[in-house]
């Protein structure tokens, strides 16, 4: 039986150019539903996301994040911050709402890349979200430029699973 979560997983790679094909407004808010879905510590839900889709913004955001100019010719970009207080929690809770995004955008047929992480005080700032929230993500999306066809070099699966003990092959 298919699961369509294993495939994108499978498939997903980092997409770095996008056609000049919008994104429908209801796949963007479905992008965005899945990052609010995804769970967190404690139920916390630390986040806030800033979808912007304005090509002015866009440029702004390719200006500002240094491992990101290419947002500028994204379709649209989500801005991920969580809130301070909440510490590791808030970036591992973070970081599971990315991955969700970009599952999820990849199995609408949209590309999308992780940018930034650190040294996004300025997208912060610009993009009103308060001195208590820390932004750490920018995911520019968009529908690839061109067929996406790619191998994963991905090392040998016994290299990295082991049963019950590490280093302890697998059957």
């Amino acid at each position: 039986m298919a699961n369509e979560v294993f495939e994108a997983a499978r498939t997903i790679l980092a997409i770095r150019e996008f056609s000049d094909r919008p994104v429908p407004d209801e796949v963007l808010r479905r992008i965005v539903e899945a990052g609010r879905q995804t769970a967190s510590a404690r139920n916390g839900q630390p986040w806030h996301f800033v979808l912007v889709t304005q090509r002015a913004h866009l440029r702004t955001l390719g200006s500002l994040v240094r491992t990101g100019g290419y947002t500028a010719n994204a379709a649209a970009a989500i801005i991920v911050g969580y809130a301070k207080a909440t510490g590791q929690y808030g970036l591992s809770d973070v970081s599971r709402a990315v991955q969700t995004m970009l599952l999820t955008a990849w199995g609408e047929g949209v590309g999308s890349n992780w940018t930034g992480f650190s040294g996004l005080e300025n997208v912060r700032e610009e993009f009103g979200f308060p001195d208590d929230y820390e932004v750490v993500a920018v995911v520019p999306l968009g529908y690839p430029r061109r067929r996406v066809i790619g191998k994963k070099r991905r090392k040998p699966f016994s290299e990295v699973v082991s049963a019950e003990r590490f280093g302890q092959p697998l059957p």
